[in-house]
């Protein structure tokens, strides 16, 4: 038997503009039953199958287990292998959907899990018959009780005494059982199904209002969720809602959040573009599609050719693609502007009354509260002048002090009225008020950073100073972070000082491992497997391999666990993403143009990321003082990255492919060279304690002497491995000329000092790691013999001298005053800390210019042309 055929409801001919009601059919729409239902199986909701193989109810959220299911798997403690326990557990009964089966006798009544009404099964029981003889016995059709009382419901009536279907009669009980009449009118409807929302509660016009927002947001390409339907659903009908554009919604809460969403949406679907601009509240996003949000507040500019003005410009500047912080300016200075034309007779309502006169005493007024700004922002909160300047200036719009004039505001406020005025000066002229102008001499000037503090220090404005940047690398700061992709997104771009959009944009298999044969300072070639950073430079439109530190290989192979940990439906089961383009760093937001993870989170998320963990971080800035927040951004990292490096005494030619610039110039943005006092004074120290290779002083010569001895007869020092080479041969041929093929832990002429102890750590450790590989293939691949033994003596004699070497080193170190000891180990932990973590033997041999066609993420295909 069918169901009952119910008409779709007739909606009052003033509810507004209607939906497309074919296409929220198509989206889950029941016009009979006025209900959304969510089937599975679509990627426009986000239910899906239960786990269970032999379930067909829908689940809501991971482990993807519907509600009896996930009841079953927390009895059991959780197993974390949840498709085992799906496969060792029954199934559980079939689900049942009101109304989805009829009585086998043919009663117009709804089934029950025997297939027969509720009559009919107690009859059957009764008699004592299987279903099999009691459908054979030529029992007759029961009628219907008709439909249920309750005037939203769409079910049918179980009882005739009460005229109630089941749900609705436990509700009435559990009420008191009142008058049946007067209760069905005002009794809720049903919400027990996961996967339907029924709409008969809301009056007409709001279920309008809540489809078309429905509608909206699945045009958009947003993934419904069912149970914010629902929530939003309830609330309407639990606050009586007349009308949703106008109902005073909580500001936060989940169970409001699509409400919010509607809300915003509902005025922006009967917006008109073209009359938007000459709204007082103008919605950037109506003006241009290509603005998300955001709006231009001219309520309280009180003078119509000012408005209109404003207007006009803002229009102008929307077509033309500006910021939207550009259009809000225009509203700031409009606003501005206003408050002061209040403070003239007429206030201001006309522009011939204004003038260049009214225009010069507003730069007055407004450079007045500039001064009050300074003033007020030098003094301390307990001083008894600062709330006399603050009376003197404006109260804030949500009454939390003063409004400020800062000096960039102050320049960004006339600056922006000019070009409101000169846009309109055909306009004002035609109005007899050709004289309302500013020139370009009124604007002052743009406010020069005080770079002090930086310049002193030798390094670049926004770059972070080494101490800030190493107590934020500090894992007490670092574990303050949530685990997952918040901390190692921060982690990585502290580390790599990559652009923010190349962070956001890097996809899962990111690092790639390369084997290269590495010459090392003593000449010894060996095969070293090196981490890549593979990722796409937006800005110049082709990719780029960035040599990285096996610690930076960690953070992203941490990342990718926890990926497949946090979304397993998206890896195979060898760990491998179904999907070629998934990101590292993927939005959690669930929407189809999402479902696999290649939507990368919003640019303000970083920023948001940052400032939560900078208020729980107790970080110092350089002078020992609570470190300004303001100075922590993405971008200030890439150029920390860069000055830390030079500071190493990274080469700039290095430098310049770490930084993947085209140009060297370009680098030198990025950094400033050290201060020549740092240097020098340790410079100054270290030529007091340089030494041969059997320990004895060497007299201090300046870098002049040193010239003056290359000059006179060829006689100096040139570079070699962790020191100096006085050797007269070598020293003319500039280092390309050893006697004794640049054996130079074994040679008189060799020299060294502490400045050189990170290269001299480095190179013990490479000679070890070849004596522990030339030990273990002695007797297999090296046949055993004299000269095999020798080789590995004079390796082992070397691995001695240096740590001789070093030890001498550490020892003057040791010797040194305080005052000098504190500067060297100063320099010496930065040259440590940022030189010999970077691969350089792999930058140089893996360069990477890539000037053949590559894959470009934006297009999604070949090379742009």
């Amino acid at each position: 038997m069918t169901a009952p055929v119910v008409s779709p409801p007739v909606l009052p001919l003033d509810v507004g503009p209607e939906p497309d009601w074919d296409y929220l059919v198509l989206h889950g729409l029941d016009r009979a039953a006025l209900l959304l239902r969510f089937p599975l199986g679509v990627d426009w909701h986000s239910l899906r199958s239960c786990r269970h193989p032999g379930c067909d109810r829908p689940a809501s959220s991971a482990p993807w287990l519907c509600q009896r299911c996930l009841a079953g798997w927390r009895r059991a403690d959780a197993p974390a292998d949840v498709d085992g326990w799906c496969v060792a557990t029954p199934a559980p009964p079939v689900r049942r959907t009101y109304a989805e089966r009829w009585c086998r006798v043919g009663c117009e009544r709804t089934a029950e899990a025997s297939g027969l009404c509720k009559s009919c099964a107690r009859e059957r029981l009764t008699r004592d018959l299987t279903i099999e003889q009691y459908l054979a016995s030529g029992v007759r059709p029961r009628p219907s009780f008709g439909p249920c009382l309750v005037r939203v419901c769409p079910r049918t009536a179980v009882m005739r005494r009460t005229q109630l279907c089941n749900p609705h009669q436990r509700q009435w009980s559990k009420a008191g059982r009142p008058e049946r009449g007067a209760w069905a009118l005002t009794a809720a409807a049903v919400y027990t199904a996961i996967d339907e929302v029924p709409l008969g509660d809301l009056p007409p016009a709001v279920v309008v209002q809540v489809l078309r927002g429905y509608e909206a947001q699945l045009r958009q390409g947003g993934r419904i969720s069912p149970g914010q339907v629902k929530s939003a659903v309830r609330w309407l009908c639990d606050h009586t809602v007349k009308d949703l554009v106008d109902a005073d919604l909580p500001p936060k809460g989940g169970t409001t959040t699509y409400l919010r969403v509607w809300q915003r949406t509902l005025p922006l679907l009967d917006a008109d573009p073209t009359t938007e601009h000459t709204r007082s509240l103008i919605r950037l996003s109506i003006l241009n599609p290509r603005y998300k949000g955001g709006t231009v507040d001219l309520r309280d500019v009180q003078a119509p050719w000012l408005t209109h003005l404003a207007q006009q410009y803002v229009l102008h500047l929307a077509a033309a693609g500006a910021s939207p912080a550009r259009l809000n300016t225009v509203g700031y200075a409009a606003r501005w502007f206003a408050m002061f034309l209040r403070t003239l007779p007429g206030e201001g309502r006309r522009p011939s009354d204004v003038g260049r006169p009214g225009l010069l005493a507003y730069l007055r007024w407004l450079a007045q509260r500039a001064r009050d700004t300074d003033d007020y922002r030098q003094l301390r909160d307990g001083d008894p002048r600062r709330p006399v300047i603050a009376e003197r200036l404006l109260p804030a719009l949500q009454g939390k002090g003063p409004l400020l004039v800062s000096p960039q505001r102050h320049c960004q406020l006339v600056s922006t009225l000019r070009d409101i005025l000169e846009h309109g000066r055909s306009w004002l002229a035609e109005n007899q008020a050709a004289d309302v102008h500013l020139l370009e001499r009124d604007v002052p000037p743009w406010p020069e950073r005080d770079d002090t503090d930086s310049e002193l220090e030798g390094r670049s404005q926004d770059a972070l100073p080494e101490t800030v940047f190493l107590q934020l690398m500090d894992e007490r700061h670092l574990a303050l972070l949530p685990d997952g992709t918040r901390r190692n997104y921060i982690e990585l771009t502290m580390r790599v000082g990559r652009r923010p959009w190349e962070l956001r944009h890097l996809e899962f298999d990111c690092l790639e491992w390369h084997d290269l044969d590495i010459e090392d300072p003593d000449g010894t070639v060996r095969r070293r497997s090196y981490p890549f950073l593979v990722y796409w430079m937006q800005k110049v439109r082709r990719r780029h391999k960035l040599p990285l530190h096996p610690s930076d290989a960690e953070v992203i192979t941490r990342q990718q666990d926890h990926l497949r940990a946090a979304y397993p439906d998206r890896f195979t089961d060898l760990g491998r993403p179904r999907f070629e383009r998934m990101l590292l760093f993927p939005t959690p937001r669930l929407s189809r143009a999402n479902a696999s993870g290649e939507r990368p989170y919003d640019s303000s998320s970083v920023g948001y990321w940052l400032a939560t963990w900078l208020d729980q971080a107790d970080v110092l800035d350089e002078r020992n003082q609570p470190l300004d927040p303001g100075r922590v951004f993405a971008y200030a990292f890439r150029h920390t990255y860069a000055q830390l490096r030079a500071d190493a005494g990274v080469p700039l030619e290095i430098l310049q492919v770490l930084m993947a610039h085209q140009d060297p110039s370009t680098t030198q943005v990025y950094y400033r060279v050290s201060h020549p006092r740092r240097v020098q004074a340790v410079r100054a120290i270290a030529a007091k304690f340089q030494f041969d290779l059997t320990g004895g002083r060497i007299r201090a010569r300046s870098p002049q002497d040193e010239l003056a001895d290359r000059v006179r007869v060829g006689v100096g020092s040139v570079p070699v491995p962790a020191g100096q080479c006085h050797e007269m041969n070598n020293v003319r041929t500039d280092g390309r000329g050893c006697p004794v093929y640049y054996r130079c832990f074994s040679c008189t002429f060799y020299t060294t000092d502490f400045t050189h102890l990170p290269e001299l750590r480095q190179l013990r450790v490479g000679k070890a790691e070849q004596l522990a590989t030339l030990e273990a293939a002695y007797g297999s691949a090296l046949t055993p013999g004299p000269l095999t033994a020798t080789n590995l003596d004079l390796l082992r004699l070397e691995i001695k001298q240096i740590d001789e070497l070093v030890a001498k080193c550490e020892a003057d170190i040791g010797s040194l005053t305080q005052d000098e000891r504190r500067t060297v180990e100063s320099w010496l932990h930065s040259k440590d800390k940022f030189l010999t973590v970077i691969p350089v033997a792999a930058v140089l041999a893996g360069r990477q210019r890539l000037q053949q066609p590559t894959l470009d993420p934006i297009l999604l295909g070949g090379a742009p042309s």
